[in-house]
């Protein structure tokens, strides 16, 4: 079932190229919507509590959350993931990142070379 699935994206892709393109822009904004949306359910908490706590109105809790649209800026995300209790971290590498298991371990070494006492905001 896969291969055939994989077989009919590719054959879609063939045909309509801005089809491939357009997933390929939502990606990034589908995989934070989904890490979003997976904090809020492990806490039990509805989109107008996370508003409250954040600071934010519930349709820009939606929007962070929906899988497609803007990839939303890293200010908003901050709030919404230390709203939850969450930790945020971005991770910029010249080396290509292959699994979450990568990015775990250079988030936890750059933990232990940072000191605590650094202000990192931007």
């Amino acid at each position: 079932m896969a291969k055939s699935y994989k077989s009919l994206r590719d054959a879609l892709h063939r045909a309509h190229p801005q089809l491939a393109e357009h997933q390929a822009k939502n990606a990034r904004k589908r995989g934070i919507a989904v890490k979003l949306r997976a904090l809020r359910d492990a806490r039990g908490l509805t989109q107008d509590e996370v508003a409250a706590a954040a600071g934010m109105t519930q349709s820009v809790v939606a929007r962070l959350e929906s899988r497609s649209g803007p990839v939303p800026g890293l200010e908003p995300i901050e709030r919404y993931v230390t709203a939850r209790g969450g930790d945020f971290a971005l991770l910029i590498s010249d080396k290509q990142i292959d699994s979450e298991d990568a990015f775990n371990d250079a988030f936890a070494k750059a933990r232990g070379r940072i000191s605590s006492d650094i202000d990192l905001d931007v």
